[in-house]
């Protein structure tokens, strides 16, 4: 689903308060840094360039986030929640 800036900034907040409240069993916690990187990017066109090492932090998160999403669907989210593999 595309989301605007904001309403992903506002999906971050509402990650880390659900972890919170479930205790966070697949260590979702680890990607909180990356996500608030992405969200925290400016998106607006007339914005300056990023510098190649904020150019690299961005494409490290994405990585890592996309990395522990594959994770979590394959490990977590069977129907009738099996114990990960």
């Amino acid at each position: 689903q595309l989301q605007s800036p904001e309403s992903f900034a506002k999906s971050v907040q509402e990650l880390t308060i659900v972890l919170q409240r479930t205790g966070d069993p697949a260590n979702l916690n680890r990607l909180r840094p990356h996500l608030e990187l992405l969200a925290n990017i400016d998106p607006n066109p007339d914005a300056a360039s990023p510098t190649w090492e904020q150019l690299e932090n961005a494409m490290v998160a994405v990585k890592t986030v996309v990395h522990g999403l594959v994770d979590f669907i394959q490990n977590y989210s069977r129907k009738g929640h099996e114990t990960p593999q």
